[in-house]
């Protein structure tokens, strides 16, 4: 028997396709400056095309740097491990989305589980108190994700021709900056503000630590900070 799927009681002015894409042009322009970093690091290994290819099949940033200089200064397992241990935290994304996942198609909680990155989560929790059908909910996913897929491959492949280039300073600067465009408007928030104060003073305290180990514990600091500061609250 077929699903009929719930139509939502306001349906957007645009197709939901184009809210996510245009929801998500902001956002490339902010982690542009990222991803030339990790396209100056792509024309540093021995094959390019290769490094390159991870946007795609390592999608998400901090994962593909860390696994490009794992190769860089060590060996293939270690490139690995710190791939894995940076992505870990999307098991902490995965799991907040399952619940309103669970009546989608199992084809698109797959391919959204691989596209499913820090500002593609964002825009799905924002979206979530849009009324909208579970169709419009995956083409707005889709619009959103494909558009920073599309835009962030193709700024790694200009950093990577252009990367050397550029000062080493500025480059080095990129991705902090980034970070803080982001993230700085959200410390308006008390709950956020905990957030970064104690996942920043978690990662200055692990940042000897292995390959990506100081991001783990800086995001499970994190959580556990804004989820006492809402239990404080309440």
């Amino acid at each position: 028997m077929k699903t009929i799927e719930p139509t939502a009681v306001g349906r957007p002015a645009r197709p939901a396709a184009a809210l996510g894409v245009a929801a998500m042009l902001p956002l490339t322009v902010a982690y542009a400056p990222f991803a030339l970093v990790i396209g100056a690091a792509v024309a540093e290994v021995d094959d390019p095309v290769a490094g390159w290819a991870g946007s795609w099949l390592i999608f998400g940033g901090s994962a593909h740097l860390a696994a490009l200089r794992g190769l860089a200064g060590g060996t293939a397992a270690m490139a690995v491990v710190a791939g894995v241990l940076v992505q870990a935290r999307l098991l902490v994304y995965g799991a907040s989305m399952a619940p309103r996942w669970r009546a989608q198609p199992r084809w698109f909680r797959a391919v959204g589980a691989a596209l499913l990155i820090d500002p593609t989560w964002a825009l799905a929790e924002r979206q979530a108190s849009a009324e909208m059908s579970l169709r419009d909910q995956r083409r707005f996913f889709l619009g959103a994700a494909l558009t920073l897929g599309t835009v962030w491959s193709a700024a790694i492949a200009l950093g990577a021709v252009v990367g050397e280039r550029l000062p080493h300073a500025g480059l080095g600067l990129a991705a902090p900056v980034c970070l803080m465009a982001l993230v700085g408007p959200r410390l308006r928030e008390r709950d956020h503000r905990w957030a970064a104060i104690t996942g920043s003073a978690a990662a200055l305290v692990f940042t000897g630590g292995p390959a990506g180990m100081a991001m783990m514990v800086a995001i499970v600091c994190g959580c556990v900070a804004v989820e006492l500061s809402r239990r404080w609250s309440r």
